[in-house]
């Protein structure tokens, strides 16, 4: 197999795995202590400026952590502790930047994965490995990003440590990424959305090395999780990543059937 061969071997396999894409079925904001339609257990925030949940159950609730009944009170580390209902469903508290107690709930058996046959991808194009420049900026700046399922005019702040710029038939663009981890996130746009590609935007991971030199390998433009889950709340492009022409690279859209 060739590495992009492997790259969407490994994309597919992502979404469909326990805690993929397409097995979110719930994202439900704890803003208080509260009870959960479909799930058994009371939930509740943890202390303002601290991340996670706790979680209040009975041993009748019949929720495991760690393969032993829940009873009483416990503590949910962020994107760590994972409880467990039944063999197909589990439920993790997360977090998103200007949401620190978030309870997200998977269903590795649940009706997107079943009707799952793939990601259409636009053929490898090396044409579209284009190479740009990463322009830091000093202290620690956060840009604001819209949001899916946030009301209009709300945003939410994400660190993002500098600009990409790259240059396009003569002209330079240049666009905001998000950090994530050790790597930055560019969420953009392009004129092929809502007519070959999924009509939200796509997704790009961009590794600038020491020098500042940062590969924009349009061929791995992924979709965000909202393509698979309708339950996640991705970010908007910003107005600086919505590009003026066709990217007839990387992934398009989910394939399902009937």
């Amino acid at each position: 197999m060739t590495e992009i061969e492997i790259w969407r071997e490994e994309r597919r396999r992502s979404v469909i795995e326990f805690h993929g894409d397409l097995a979110l079925i719930g994202l439900h904001t704890i803003y208080e202590p509260m009870h959960v339609e479909g799930i058994p257990g009371l939930w509740a925030p943890k202390a303002a400026g601290e991340q996670g949940l706790t979680l209040t159950a009975q041993a009748s609730d019949g929720i495991t952590l760690n393969g032993a009944l829940v009873e009483g009170t416990i503590s949910m580390e962020a994107d760590h502790t994972v409880v467990r209902f039944s063999e197909s469903l589990t439920a993790v508290a997360t977090t998103q930047p200007g949401s620190d107690h978030l309870l997200a709930i998977y269903d590795s058996e649940a009706e997107a994965i079943r009707r799952f046959e793939g990601i259409a991808n636009f053929p490898y194009d090396p044409r579209w490995v284009l190479e740009g420049r990463f322009i830091g900026q000093d202290g620690e700046r956060t840009m604001a990003f819209a949001h899916v399922d946030d009301a209009q005019g709300n945003v939410r702040h994400h660190q993002s440590p500098g600009d990409i710029a790259f240059s396009y038939e003569g002209n330079t663009y240049t666009m905001t990424p998000f950090k994530s981890g050790d790597v930055l996130i560019l969420v953009f746009a392009d004129t092929t959305n809502g007519l070959t590609t999924y009509g939200l935007g796509r997704m790009l991971v961009v590794q600038p090395d020491e020098s500042g030199k940062a590969i924009l390998d349009f061929n791995r433009s992924f979709l965000p999780p909202c393509a698979f889950s309708p339950h996640f709340n991705c970010p908007f492009p910003p107005q600086q990543n919505r590009l003026p022409f066709d990217i007839n690279a990387g992934e398009q859209k989910v394939l399902t059937r009937e």
